[in-house]
């Protein structure tokens, strides 16, 4: 293990830097309430979530060291380790991590992704619905792979096309959505080698195009308010996207892969000469 500074431990969290918690300007922790709220119920994380187990399992052998970076709530991190995964979490917020040491994941670091405390340390690392959040995503993807061991993983979901971009990105702190040349871009200037990238949530782009036609982004700034809006849906439209979304998922390798909600990428860090 190669750390590059002394950690302080903070409710069992192993702290990098402590004196900097929850400090970006962009950074509100009523949004990690209201996800820990949802996660369980709401169809897309649910689905989401599914997608990337299954993703792990075709390219990741059981008991496998792995990391989720940026891991939220831990929700996604909870579902590896359910599966067999031995899993770590890596996040700059402290509340965050907290609700991942909840969820029974123990390994927990508090850390900025662009001074990572490890190296060559684990089999994959998988980052959820984060690069997109941050200024160089090229530079968070590099780093992100001096993590991962030699012949390891990157597995990297993102929000996709720009064209369904709408006001609930600008609340989220967007600042970009995908499509698939971007990623490519990214990872060769990173050193990966893609081995799979796919849409997914292509069974609801007709939401996802009205939800950007009623919530258009006439960028204004983002007030609390907004913030704090929880993520309500109504329960059978829920369960009826939850099976929509499973379908899609269970056929996938059978459909076009034209266009979706989301974009999986999952890539290959090239072994030592």
């Amino acid at each position: 293990m190669a750390l590059t500074k002394h950690p302080v431990i903070i409710d069992g969290i192993i702290c990098y830097l402590p004196n900097s918690l929850d400090g970006f300007a962009d950074y509100h922790s009523v949004g990690l309430d209201n996800l820990y709220a949802a996660e369980n119920t709401h169809f897309w994380f649910i689905t989401r979530r599914e997608k990337i187990c299954g993703a792990f399992k075709k390219y990741v052998p059981n008991h496998s060291r792995i990391m989720e970076i940026g891991a939220g709530t831990g929700y996604v991190a909870e579902g590896l380790q359910k599966i067999g995964y031995q899993v770590a979490v890596g996040e700059y917020h402290l509340s965050g991590l907290k609700y991942a040491k909840q969820k029974g994941i123990e390994e927990c670091y508090q850390f900025d992704l662009f001074e990572p405390p490890f190296e060559n340390e684990f089999d994959a690392i998988g980052m959820f619905d984060v690069i997109e959040h941050l200024e160089d995503d090229v530079f968070a993807m590099q780093q992100a792979s001096r993590m991962i061991k030699p012949g390891g993983y990157l597995f990297v979901t993102v929000p996709a096309h720009q064209w369904l971009w709408s006001r609930n990105d600008k609340i989220a702190a967007h600042k970009r959505r995908y499509n698939k040349r971007m990623i490519i871009n990214s990872v060769e200037i990173g050193g990966l080698e893609i081995v799979e990238m796919s849409y997914f949530f292509a069974s609801i782009l007709p939401l996802l195009f009205l939800r950007k036609l009623i919530y258009r982004d006439h960028d204004g700034v983002v007030i609390e308010k907004e913030r704090q809006k929880k993520i309500p849906i109504n329960l059978l439209l829920n369960k009826f996207l939850l099976i929509l979304t499973r379908v899609e998922n269970y056929f996938s390798q059978w459909l076009p892969n034209i266009a979706g909600g989301s974009l999986l990428l999952v890539a290959k860090k090239h072994r030592s000469p």
